[in-house]
């Protein structure tokens, strides 16, 4: 913008500017809400419907294919492959982080940490972002974790009524777009009768939302992994089902859990599109 392609999201985006326009960001962000639902609900059918099966069992060790002098040849397609998306973006960062003018060519004297000092030193609101960013963090990975390990529970061993449903709403916001989530935010809690626009809670609700179907689909493979058996046996010895999920399922999936928390975290670290919608007007 102004002069790139436009597409819906960049469109409803500009429907925020001043003065913005709700109500024609929402109208817009519909058509994309439905697609995507429609789009997660197909792919959720042809899922269920795949099977698979093992046949012979033995692992077979990948087969070596020597290329002689094309490996040059293959090692420099890698690494022409890996420039474009990695490398170049990258070292462009590091080029502009280290010297005072990114257009100029890089040598020892042109080298500075100007921008380090003024960004973590002098500038007062860094502080108070990394702040904010480590407790949105935190928060939003302890409870998006924890929520997910209970959704994945719950739906793994069918324990309640209408766990299809429970499944798909987890699995749902991995179909809004962040931008139509943000207009959605935005005009859920602007006006009574709860009003967090402006604070941190909106952020977290953003985050939780936003993360849950990709920590609930880990959690969910976890579950499958560790047999239902286990959780009958410590049944019929007299346990409950709370006491056999936090004895017996807990500890077994302890590293699934862990690695749940640590995906979620980084993906608020990194989260732009929603935490835009906190000052878009």
């Amino acid at each position: 913008m102004p002069t790139g392609p436009h597409t819906m999201t960049t469109k409803i985006w500009s429907l925020f500017q001043y003065p913005p326009k709700p109500g024609l960001a929402a109208a817009a962000a519909i058509p994309l809400l439905l697609v995507t639902i429609l789009l997660l609900q197909a792919q959720r059918r042809l899922l269920e419907r795949r099977g698979c099966a093992i046949v012979g069992g033995k692992y077979g060790r990948p087969r070596r294919v020597t290329l002689g002098g094309w490996r040059w040849v293959a090692l420099l397609v890698c690494l022409v492959v890996l420039a474009l998306p990695v490398f170049l973006p990258y070292a462009a960062l590091f080029k502009a982080a280290f010297t005072r003018i990114p257009s100029e060519p890089v040598t020892l004297a042109k080298l500075t940490l100007h921008h380090f000092n003024f960004v973590f030193f002098e500038f007062s609101q860094t502080s108070l972002a990394i702040q904010n960013t480590l407790l949105l963090g935190a928060a939003a990975a302890t409870i998006g974790a924890a929520l997910a390990f209970v959704i994945a529970f719950l739906t793994t061993r069918q324990a309640i009524p209408g766990h299809r449903a429970l499944s798909f709403l987890a699995t749902a916001p991995m179909a809004v777009p962040g931008i139509v989530l943000g207009v959605a935010l935005f005009l859920s809690y602007t006006r009574p009768p709860l009003v967090l626009y402006g604070t941190l809670w909106i952020l977290l609700l953003a985050y939780l939302t936003i993360e849950l179907p990709a920590a609930y689909r880990q959690l969910q493979t976890a579950f499958r992994a560790v047999h239902p058996e286990l959780e009958e046996a410590s049944r019929i010895l007299g346990a409950t089902r709370l006491r056999a999920l936090i004895d017996v399922t807990a500890p077994l999936l302890r590293s699934g859990l862990i690695a749940a928390w640590c995906f979620i975290f980084i993906c608020v670290m990194r989260e732009l599109s929603c935490s835009d919608s906190r000052c878009w007007p």
